[in-house]
């Protein structure tokens, strides 16, 4: 039984002829079961791709990806890849409680064929009431989406993917319309759960110290093509609580990244560097 999310020489090419891009060039990647591995880099690197690559929604056209010992379709067709969005597409009919817990009462073929593969390691059912208790939705579990705010309505799409009891969680910036304020508060509710459930996290973002927050290990991307160039493993303790962004062991790690975007810009000067210092 593999234990890692592999990438290797992954390559992606959109179009063809004159109009033809390569977003992704030659990428390794090797993510450990339990990790919580952020990719960050200037918009247009490939960031989303390879996550798309992970979540079986692209096919690489080179190079080879597998989750945990298969594919990533039919890891995906088993239920043991979770996908939030940036946007929560919560169902406007159905309150929190109702909406958090629905995906684990639909295709019910998908846990019996995820039980059949070696790679998903089986976990009993989550206490969604629990889970939304610990991400601050305690009060609003018979809320409509429309009675919610924007971090509320992105906390809760956070509880319904960690609810399908995912092997791996693919985060695509989901807090980038938040404020600053409901981001961090998001981002400590984040690893709570994270830390009780033990899944594999794929988090993509633009904010640098959002990924030495939460993270285990930062890749670095540039573009022109698409290609990771850094990898920093992050070995500050954990719980990470608000007050460790002030550290000095925690600004370490940000500049070791913002040097990291930096070098990986002056390589390929068309990217943007304003998206990466965020």
């Amino acid at each position: 039984m593999s234990d890692t999310i592999a990438i290797s020489k992954a390559v992606k090419i959109y179009g063809s002829g004159a109009g033809q891009h390569v977003a992704l060039n030659g990428v390794d990647v090797t993510i450990e079961r339990g990790q919580f591995v952020s990719i960050i880099g200037p918009s247009g690197c490939g960031k989303s791709t390879l996550l798309r690559l992970i979540a079986g929604l692209e096919q690489a056209d080179d190079g080879d990806v597998s989750v945990f010992g298969v594919t990533p379709e039919r890891a995906c067709a088993a239920k043991m890849i979770g996908l939030v969005p940036q946007t929560p597409a919560l169902l406007p009919w159905l309150d929190v409680l109702k909406n958090v817990s629905l995906p684990a009462k639909v295709n019910p073929g998908a846990d019996r064929r995820r039980q059949k593969i070696g790679g998903h390691v089986a976990k009993a059912a989550p206490d969604m009431r629990d889970l939304l208790q610990k991400a601050g939705l305690g009060d609003a579990v018979h809320k409509l989406p429309a009675q919610l705010s924007g971090g509320m309505q992105q906390r809760t799409a956070i509880v319904r993917a960690f609810g399908v009891q995912p092997d791996v969680l693919l985060m695509d910036e989901p807090f980038s319309a938040l404020d600053e304020f409901t981001r961090e508060s998001i981002q400590g509710q984040l690893l709570d759960i994270w830390d009780q459930m033990n899944t594999t996290v794929v988090f993509v973002t633009h904010s640098v110290t959002e990924a030495v927050r939460l993270s285990d290990k930062v890749l670095v991307m540039s573009s022109g093509p698409g290609r990771v160039t850094a990898s920093v493993d992050i070995t500050l303790p954990r719980p990470r609580s608000e007050a460790m962004l002030k550290t000095p062991e925690f600004h370490h790690f940000e500049d070791t990244i913002r040097d990291h975007l930096q070098a990986a810009w002056r390589e390929n000067p068309v990217s943007n560097p304003a998206s990466s210092a965020a």
